[in-house]
């Protein structure tokens, strides 16, 4: 990452800091902070890709070829005799004699016994080919197999080349063995990941750009609450009087069936009945004789507006959204009286309940609907009604529920 980039960076970073605290005194700002803070983090560059080379560590060692045990110091690293005898056929094979503690010849590093956590190489030719040693013994096995893939798999995420060699091929054949790393090395290194560099950031185009960004970002929003907001004024009333019929019919279908269950028990009960009888007689002349003291003699009502159809939009697709949801709303309305309907016809005895219940409310037009069979609510009927009003403008009463 250049000058440039962090200077960038840094420039963000303070704008983010002063947005934070100005959203304090007003509120709004702080979606800008956001807005900053976000392109920041974005910003900083993705980290360098790892490599083999930055990968692994190298065996530190003073060890000269000018040392006459150079040999047995190498092979005493070496874990199991296949190990070793492998270690001896690619001495052997590439003339390797040993600097700054890994052993070198003609195009070829090879380091042994290589630490790469969580696992250990045997050994490691030119920092990316990693050849094993397998004996029959530690290998052979399903478990060993399977377990010998994932640490495989592991390497070949890396960018490393991995080589098996089976320890009977090195006792047999030490020749084969060699020629097989050739093999590997002749096939090249596996691609690597290239990390993306990105041009140097441009302070001021920078904040030209975040700004730019913003300011289309603050139209969106400002362009999603207008449409948010009209689309709420032309629903508004309908809606508020659907939720106004739901609330004071389904409050009285529950007084319903509480009245129908406790008839119930009454008949079953007469006993139960002659007690009942006495207390609410004198329960409702002591709610008579308190009415009478407290108010004038008026029951609460509920006034609640017909439907009405929403006002025409100016902008054709969102007063085609605001007619596609007023019809959802309708359809909506359709089906919760028929369930309400339903629930009546299945016992009768909640009707007188439900519309003594809806008329002492006021709500006269409630119960109407409720009581009156209607024409199954379509879109063809509801065009219609459109049509008939004159595209969407009409005041009057909504289509049949």
């Amino acid at each position: 990452m250049d000058d440039a980039h962090k200077q960038a960076i840094i420039i963000r970073g303070a704008i983010t800091a002063v947005l934070v605290f100005a959203g304090f005194a007003f509120p709004l700002v702080w979606i800008a902070a956001a807005f900053f803070a976000y392109t920041t983090f974005q910003a900083f560059p993705d980290p360098e890709p790892e490599t083999p080379e930055s990968m692994y560590r190298t065996r530190q060692s003073t060890v000269t070829a000018d040392d006459p045990e150079w040999r047995e110091y190498f092979l005493a690293a070496c874990e199991s005799p296949a190990e070793t005898a492998f270690l001896e056929a690619m001495i052997k094979g590439y003339d390797l004699k040993p600097e700054k503690g890994i052993l070198v010849g003609a195009g070829i590093e090879l380091d042994i016994q290589t630490e790469y956590k969580p696992y250990r190489l045997d050994f490691l030719v030119n920092k990316w080919l990693v050849v094993e040693v397998d004996g029959a013994e530690w290998h052979s096995s399903p478990e060993a197999i399977e377990r010998d893939g994932i640490r495989d798999e592991f390497f070949r995420a890396k960018g490393f080349a991995v080589l098996r060699i089976p320890a009977k091929v090195v006792f047999q054949r030490p020749t084969d063995a060699v020629s097989r790393v050739r093999a590997a090395i002749a096939n090249g290194r596996p691609a690597q990941k290239v990390a993306v560099k990105e041009a140097p950031i441009s302070v001021a185009k920078t904040f030209t750009n975040s700004m730019s960004a913003f300011g289309k970002f603050m139209d969106d929003v400002d362009a999603h609450v207008t449409r948010e907001k009209a689309i709420q004024e032309a629903l508004g009333p309908s809606r508020q009087t659907f939720d106004t019929e739901k609330k004071v019919i389904d409050s009285g279908l529950e007084i319903a069936k509480k009245a129908v269950a406790l008839e119930d028990q009454l008949s079953a009960n007469p006993n139960l009945r002659k007690h009942f009888e006495e207390y609410h007689a004198e329960f409702e002349a002591l709610l008579k004789s308190r009415r009478s003291k407290y108010d004038r003699g008026q029951s609460a009502t509920i006034i609640i507006p017909p439907i009405s159809w929403p006002k025409a939009h100016p902008d054709p697709d969102l007063n085609a959204t605001i007619m596609d949801m007023h019809f959802k709303l309708h359809c909506d309305r359709t089906r919760y009286f028929n369930e309400v309907r339903q629930q009546i016809s299945k016992d009768p005895r909640l009707s007188p309940h439900v519309r003594s219940h809806l008329e002492n409310l006021g709500c006269h037009s409630s119960w109407k609907e409720i009581s009156t069979k209607k024409d199954v609510f379509s879109l063809e009927a509801f065009l219609k009604e459109i049509e008939a009003e004159g595209g969407g403008g009409a005041q009057k009463n909504p289509p049949p529920s």
